[in-house]
């Protein structure tokens, strides 16, 4: 089948419609409010004051 203008419109349409509705299931299945954050979780990314001294 040729390839034509309006398919691909329609196929923008159908992921733009399938995106939308990927959003929309996260965002009602999230919870109200963030977790709150532990001191126990140390993210190993970010440096210290004396890590970036030291280099």
């Amino acid at each position: 089948m040729p390839d034509t203008k309006s398919g691909r419109e329609q196929k923008g349409r159908n992921k733009r419609r399938q995106l939308e509705s990927h959003l929309n299931r996260r965002e009602l299945d999230a919870a109200d409010e963030p977790p709150e954050p532990t001191l126990d979780e140390v993210d190993s990314e970010y440096l210290t004051e004396t890590d970036e001294l030291d280099r």
